[in-house]
């Protein structure tokens, strides 16, 4: 027996309640009921889904009017910026050019400022340099006058040659610091003895009107004689030459048959700078006393002596004369003049340095002397070497690395030899840092440039 429900439904008033709910069986209006339950949520779900669609169409269509309205003003603005920018461009490249013109106008302002400035300081220095020379003129022409009047006041031989001791003892005290005696009353001696460290020396003073004559000379050599103590001697003529040693420079050396030497110096007083004349000579004393014992009596001993002589007097003459020239440079210097005595330094230190090297070496044997002769003789490429001859480098380490340098490689035009293999050749005398150093010292930059691994123009030689 099946169960059965019943129920209560709220309908409206004027509903008409179908003749199937009064008639069927329970079955079939329950399944009636439901039947008409699922047929309005249908109705239902339909309508809703109808009612948000055309919610979405409005807003769709709503959308795109606003998108359409934003993009015609955001169109409507980027052409007003356009034309904004298009103005600000051309305010840009005015006022660029406009400060162009005011650039070149301050340049050609500075520019003509500078140069007046410039030629102010010219004109400063060129009336300082003319005020200095006319002074400098002056006091000479007053030493001069001073000195000539002394000279005729003095007028006996005694007095004139007293005059030419002071004159010189002054000299030689301002010049080195050692003991410098005037010892002319003594007999058969010089007029000073000058005394340094290692040594002793004679001076004779000649301040002669005429040429000193072969016997003043002889009777030096004579006094020398009678004083083997003294290491040496040197002749020195005021105003005059002295006879058979007038050579070029004024600068003569000759050694005795004992080894010792004299040294002549013609002339003295004409030299601008007496004193500084004196100073250049310590590296020839210096060698002096660093050389090897007397030679023999001998004709050999004594062709070697006069080699020796002939060459050092040569190198006396070529230092005094680039030493002149250094101080000439200095003097003669306008716009660097605050550097210009450093390098003056440098140079005669260089200067030096060459002189007592080769006066070491041409004191020494006869090989010696014949390296020293090649050094000094030997010319160099100017397009390859920055200096003339081997003589003229002052570290005798860069000398025998270009004397090397020239016996294991030969010029081949369009040769390039590399740096590696170069150090790899000389590794057992010079050193890799040594040897990348030179670059600047010895080769010219159309060569072996700054930074460059290349030497150009050389190869080694076949045998190596």
């Amino acid at each position: 027996m099946s169960q059965k429900r019943q129920i209560t439904l709220t309908v409206p008033r004027s509903f008409q309640l179908p003749s199937l709910y009064l008639e069927a069986q329970e079955d079939q209006i329950a399944l009636a009921l439901a039947l008409g339950a699922e047929g309005v949520g249908y109705m239902n779900k339909q309508a809703s889904t109808a009612a948000q669609t055309d919610l979405q169409e409005q807003a769709i269509k709503e959308a795109t009017r606003e998108i359409e309205r934003t993009a015609t003003a955001l169109q409507t603005k980027l052409k007003r910026a356009e034309e904004a920018a298009r103005a600000s461009a051309l305010r840009v490249e005015a006022m660029e050019q406009e400060a162009s013109s005011l650039r070149a106008q301050i340049h050609r302002e500075l520019t003509a400022s500078f140069e007046t400035l410039v030629q102010a300081k010219e004109d400063q220095i060129r009336q300082a340099t003319d005020v200095a020379n006319r002074a400098i003129e002056s006091v000479g022409k007053k030493v001069e006058g001073l000195q000539n009047s002394m000279t005729k006041t003095f007028a006996s031989s005694k007095e004139k040659g007293s005059l030419g001791e002071m004159i010189m003892e002054e000299f030689l005290k301002k010049a080195y610091d050692c003991s410098v005696e005037v010892i002319s009353k003594e007999a058969q001696t010089a007029d000073i003895r000058m005394i340094r460290a290692l040594a002793a020396y004679f001076w004779e003073v000649k301040n002669y009107t005429r040429m000193v004559s072969k016997e003043e000379v002889e009777k030096f050599k004579r006094d020398l004689r009678l004083h083997p103590d003294v290491c040496g001697g040197i002749l020195v003529s005021l105003r005059q030459g002295i006879v058979g040693h007038n050579k070029g420079g004024d600068v003569d050396l000759e050694f005795l048959e004992d080894g010792r030497f004299i040294l002549y110096l013609g002339n003295f007083m004409s030299h601008e700078d007496p004193v500084f004349f004196l100073q250049t000579l310590r590296p020839f004393f210096e060698c002096i006393e660093a050389s090897a014992k007397p030679l023999k009596d001998d004709s050999d001993a004594i062709r070697a002596l006069q080699i020796k002589a002939t060459l050092i007097t040569n190198l006396l003459r070529n230092h005094k004369e680039s030493v002149t020239k250094h101080k000439n440079s200095l003097v003669g210097h306008k716009r660097r003049m605050d550097t210009m005595f450093a390098e003056f330094q440098g140079y005669v230190l260089e200067a030096d340095a060459q002189l007592q090297t080769i006066l070491r070496v041409a004191m020494g044997g006869d090989s010696d002397s014949s390296d020293a002769f090649c050094e000094v003789n030997s010319k160099l490429d100017p397009k390859v070497f920055k200096k003339g001859c081997i003589a003229d480098y002052a570290e005798e380490r860069v000398r025998e690395f270009i004397k090397w340098f020239l016996r294991v490689t030969e010029p081949a035009e369009a040769a390039q030899l590399e740096i590696k293999d170069l150090i790899e050749q000389g590794k057992a005398q010079f050193s890799d840092k040594f040897v990348r150093g030179l670059r600047e010292e010895v080769f010219q930059e159309t060569t072996w440039g700054k930074g460059s691994r290349i030497l150009t123009g050389f190869r080694f030689l076949p045998s190596l």
